[in-house]
């Protein structure tokens, strides 16, 4: 699930450990008689987060209702807002066998690296951790598979950091145009991050802010033609950032 407007879901590290203890408390009831869900991996990155789970005495849908209503609520409370944090409804896959299984596990664990906001191995808010066995402050919150828990450590990190094929993308292929935000959000983003409130003050910036602001806005999907039309910026520099 994605962020409203491509908005950062988690702001601080207390965000992402938060999210971590109510993926922790929803799998089980407080009895722990009932299991609703068991977490086989998890990835949260800044705007997004991605799950690999089985469905125990809930389904899909409303394990992923429930995550999400937990966090928005503590999320909102926190930051004194109200209304939808998430951008849509989440896209899942089942997953039917080992080899897609593998696939999706590595995808996941791989996302920070592929977002560019990371080095993989070292990120500290998914589940590579748990199945490497290093040592975190966050919750160990995944059933790790009987056939991982045998490998060792050296083995584990080769398997995780195996390429993914592109034909083999997790949720189907995305277009570039299923992935780009439209212009209105583009403006959203830029106003946000920039603090400003209008083009003219956007403009009104340092050359090396704008610049800077114009790639980050690239790496969250923006195009060069939508920037050079939005902005006025020529596309030769645009392609250059």
């Amino acid at each position: 699930m994605q962020g409203v407007r491509h908005r950062d879901i988690y702001i601080d590290d207390e965000d992402y450990r938060t999210f971590i203890e109510i993926l922790e408390r929803l799998q089980t009831a407080k009895d722990g008689e009932e299991r609703y869900f068991t977490v086989y991996a998890y990835c949260l990155l800044p705007d997004h987060f991605h799950l690999l789970l089985k469905e125990e005495a809930d389904t899909v849908s409303v394990t992923m209702g429930r995550i999400a209503a937990a966090y928005a609520h503590y999320f909102n409370d926190k930051y004194d807002r109200d209304g939808a944090i998430y951008r849509a409804r989440f896209v899942s896959e089942p997953v039917e066998n080992e080899e897609r299984w593998n696939t999706v596990l590595r995808h996941i664990s791989q996302a920070p690296e592929r977002m560019k906001v990371w080095d993989a191995e070292h990120y500290p808010y998914s589940s590579w951790h748990e199945y490497v066995g290093e040592e975190s402050e966050l919750p160990r919150i995944c059933e790790i598979p009987a056939n991982y828990q045998q490998m060792n450590q050296e083995d584990m990190v080769r398997m995780l950091s195996a390429p993914v094929p592109r034909l083999a993308a997790c949720i189907g292929p995305l277009t570039d145009e299923m992935r780009r935000p439209k212009d209105e959000q583009v403006l959203v983003m830029l106003y946000d991050m920039t603090k400003t409130a209008s083009m003219i003050e956007f403009l009104g910036l340092t050359r090396a802010e704008q610049l800077k602001t114009l790639a980050d806005l690239r790496k969250k999907g923006a195009s060069i033609r939508q920037l050079e039309k939005l902005t006025g910026i020529g596309r030769g520099v645009i392609q250059n950032l």
